[in-house]
């Protein structure tokens, strides 16, 4: 017993105690990283596929309006919904370029921007009146940089 007492008075078992805290603390902090590293991915693409859904939803409902305007011969309608299908792709341009879409759904959304555009870029009505909607030169600057960085 005294043997013990003797032992714990000095700073021996400090030492033993450190190193029984590390060999069993650094594997459940190791195995704790990776629980929060997984659960942040797993969070991120969750987020990136709700921000997906929303962006093609609107996209999708604004092109609908589109089709809608041409059909009644509504130059004016026309007008106002390109413009919000073209600040609709603005801000999808901003949300990909920010790194945002991550994953699967991610992809998916890339090649929906990247898809929309070339529709457009295709349509000389279209075309025009995006050079017609740039007001200053930071107008759709998300856009252009999506088209140079996004290629298939």
């Amino acid at each position: 017993m005294t043997e013990i007492v003797h032992w714990l008075a000095t700073s021996e078992w400090l030492s033993v105690a450190a190193n029984l805290v590390t060999v069993v603390g650094f594997p459940i902090a190791v195995i704790g990283l990776i629980v929060v590293g997984v659960q942040m991915k797993n969070d991120g693409l969750a987020v990136s596929a709700g921000a997906i859904g929303d962006m093609r939803t609107s996209i999708m409902s604004r092109v609908d309006r589109i089709g809608e305007a041409v059909e009644r011969e509504d130059e004016k309608r026309w007008e106002f919904e390109f413009a919000e299908l073209a600040n609709d792709l603005e801000m999808a341009c901003a949300i990909y370029l920010d790194g945002q879409m991550s994953g699967r759904t991610g992809d998916l959304g890339r090649k929906l921007i990247f898809d929309v555009l070339k529709i457009v870029d295709a349509n000389e009505d279209m075309r025009k009146q995006l050079e017609t909607l740039q007001n200053n030169p930071d107008t759709f600057k998300n856009i252009r940089e999506f088209k140079a960085r996004a290629k298939r």
